[in-house]
């Protein structure tokens, strides 16, 4: 039975737990978190031991979950990888390139596992636009994107990502789930050019708007569209392609629009929430893949490298925007 620790017992922790309470033959034993208090919440739903420290988890885990702020990620990550503990660590992997290559050679040296947690790949509307595109439905793609408009006041204003020296910004933390839904339904960014606008006098150091357009290694056109200066909300992806065009308008939804008829398909996804269980079930997904590549010692599905890439690619977007030109990547 694999014994599995968090560390941090905030927000994304107590999802994860949810998640990972659900899946067979393994115990969380230990929550750790400096504010004692959420760890012994924490630790109360799961039946584990609640430690201030995270270094209390060597030798008591297996497997270790990182929920904590991003530039708490690779400290924690070395230190228990070399520990001989696989990590599981929420994105972004880190906020410089230095710091993730530091991370997955610790993994290499402890001869355990590192999984980056982008969530939106076991999304139902991307896997079924994936399969759409892999069927030859859609064709050839041409144009691929993710797109996200958010409240000003929501997610920016928890008091550790008001800082880009421990958040890293915007664009790191919200469009980081596009880069990556762009790599995976079109493959791999070529160059970048960016625009990143700081539009927040009371947070001038938060960018507000991302966007960008990517060359991609097909040929295709990537973009990612991200704001936070607007009362509505709209987060959709999809693929344009040589036959056909599928996006997702809404959670648990996909529609097909063929170029031959115009005929227009709607299918139904399964939502996101289980609400018998009250869980997220695409966490449960790429919880329960970590856990089947330990005990099947076979590569996680979204690797160390998988989360520097996109972070490489979030910083040449800001390297194109400070410069005003297109970044190879």
């Amino acid at each position: 039975m694999l014994r599995i620790g968090l560390v941090g017992a905030g927000g994304i922790a107590r999802e994860h737990l949810k998640s990972i309470l659900a899946i067979e033959d393994i115990k969380v034993v230990a929550i750790a978190d400096p504010v004692t208090e959420s760890a012994e919440a924490l630790a109360a739903q799961a039946g584990a031991t609640a430690y201030a420290d995270y270094h209390n988890l060597i030798g008591k885990v297996d497997a270790a979950w990182i929920c904590t702020p991003t530039f708490l990620h690779p400290e924690q990550t070395i230190s228990l990888a070399e520990a001989g503990i696989h990590v599981f660590c929420e994105k972004p992997i880190a906020l410089d390139l230095e710091s993730a290559d530091q991370m997955i050679a610790a993994a290499t040296r402890g001869g355990v596992q590192l999984m980056i947690g982008h969530v939106i790949r076991y999304y139902p509307e991307t896997i079924a636009i994936k399969q759409f595109l892999d069927d030859g439905t859609l064709g050839d793609p041409v144009y691929v994107y993710g797109r996200r408009l958010m409240v000003q006041g929501g997610i920016h204003r928890v008091e550790w990502r008001q800082s880009a020296k421990t958040a890293g910004g915007n664009a790191l933390e919200s469009g980081i789930h596009e880069v990556d839904t762009v790599r995976t339904l079109g493959g791999e960014v070529e160059s970048v050019t960016a625009r990143i606008v700081y539009g927040d006098a009371n947070d001038p150091d938060i960018d507000t708007d991302f966007r960008a357009l990517f060359k991609l290694q097909s040929g295709a056109t990537g973009a990612v569209d991200i704001s936070i200066h607007t009362p509505v909300r709209e987060w959709n992806w999809g693929i344009v392609g040589t036959k056909a065009t599928a996006y997702s308008p809404r959670r648990g939804e996909v529609r097909v629009v063929r170029i031959a008829d115009k005929e227009e398909q709607t299918v139904e996804v399964q939502k996101v929430h289980d609400q018998e269980r009250q869980l997220n079930r695409c966490m449960l997904a790429e919880n329960q893949a970590f856990v089947d590549a330990i005990r099947q010692e076979s590569p996680v599905p979204i690797s160390g490298k998988d989360g520097r890439r996109n972070l490489e690619i979030i910083l040449a977007a800001h390297q194109s925007s400070r410069e005003g030109r297109v970044v190879a990547i």
